[in-house]
C-alpha cells in the first residue's frame, strides 16, 4: 500500500482529528474535532462560533493536526497507522461550500444533527493539508514517511 493510500485509509477509518492552533500569547492549544473529508483529502470540521479555536484560526490559519486512535494492547499498537502534519484551516464563507461541509459531517456523524442551538451559531472550516507524515507500524514500529500527493 502506498503512503497516499495509507493516509486515505486513516482519514476514512478514523473519526477524531486533534488540531493545534496558536493562542493570543503564542502558545499552542490542542483539541479534538470530529471531521469528514472529500475526495481531494480536504478535511472539514464544524464548531460553535464562540469557541476559542475560531478566534485563534481567524488570527492564524496555520494548524498542526494528528489523526490516530487509542491502542488497548501491544498487538493493536503493532497494527497502528496514523497521520500527522500541518495544514491551513480556512473558514468557509461560501454558502454552497458551507452546505457541502455540513452535509459531509452529518453523513459521517448523523447524531450531530441534534447539536443544541441554531445552525447559524456554527461555522465550518476546510483544512488543506500541507505536510503529511504517515506512520505505519505494520511495516516496522514507528515507520514514518512523508506523503506525496
Amino acid at each position: 500500500m502506498s503512503t497516499l493510500e495509507t493516509a486515505k485509509q486513516v482519514i476514512k477509518e478514523h473519526n477524531l482529528m486533534h488540531i493545534a492552533s496558536i493562542d493570543e500569547n503564542g502558545y499552542p492549544c490542542v483539541r479534538g474535532v470530529d471531521y469528514a473529508s472529500d475526495d481531494d483529502m480536504n478535511l472539514y470540521f464544524i464548531t460553535h462560533q464562540m469557541t476559542r479555536k475560531v478566534e485563534q484560526i481567524r488570527n492564524n490559519q496555520h494548524i498542526a493536526f494528528a489523526i490516530d486512535h487509542d491502542c488497548l494492547s501491544f498487538e493493536e499498537l503493532q497494527k497502528l497507522k496514523y497521520i500527522k502534519g500541518s495544514g491551513v484551516a480556512k473558514e468557509i464563507t461560501n454558502p454552497e461550500e458551507m452546505q457541502r461541509a455540513f452535509g459531509l459531517i452529518m453523513q459521517k456523524f448523523p447524531y450531530l444533527e441534534n447539536l443544541p442551538g441554531d445552525p447559524g451559531d456554527f461555522t465550518a472550516f476546510r483544512v488543506e493539508l500541507k505536510e503529511v507524515l504517515v506512520t505505519d507500524n505494520t511495516i516496522s514500529f514507528g515507520h514514518t514517511e512523508m506523503m506525496e500527493k
